[in-house]
């Protein structure tokens, strides 16, 4: 039943975002503009999670036994929510770089990731390199 309802809650976060993309400019493939890339991940996200919640719905309840290491209260997704929140927020304060960084390192540590070398530098290559990405070769401004 929980899977079914964080499936259901994907599917509805997905709409609601690509309802809320539609509102920006669109452009062509040749020449995209802001919305561009925000409906085509909407859209991504709304297939992927329609599939989550159809494959949910028809799987036979069966429970998780003997996974010393399932999270039976959800902490861990309420912690990642969280990072995901402060992401936005930190966004405008900070910036891109910044922002990713410390979120993306964040995100890292919440799902256990070994030592705190590799998810600094992870972190730090993914900020940069997307930043480079799309500011340097896509000629998108970010902040």
């Amino acid at each position: 039943m929980t899977e079914k309802l964080i499936a259901i809650f994907f599917l509805v976060l997905s709409v609601i975002y690509t309802y809320d993309a539609f509102s920006l400019s669109f452009g062509i493939i040749m020449a995209p503009k802001a919305g561009f890339m925000p409906v085509i991940a909407g859209s991504i996200a709304i297939m992927l999670a329609l599939v989550l919640t159809i494959s949910a719905s028809f799987r036979k309840g069966c429970k998780e036994t003997g996974n010393a290491n399932a999270d039976g209260n959800g902490r861990k997704l309420i912690f990642l929510i969280i990072g995901i929140l402060v992401y936005l927020i930190i966004f405008h304060f900070l910036g891109y770089r910044a922002a990713t960084f410390i979120s993306l390192f964040y995100l890292l540590k919440v799902t256990e990731t070994a030592g705190w070398v590799y998810p600094c530098f992870f972190s730090a290559g993914i900020a940069v390199s997307f930043y480079f990405l799309f500011s340097e070769l896509l000629g998108s401004n970010l902040p």
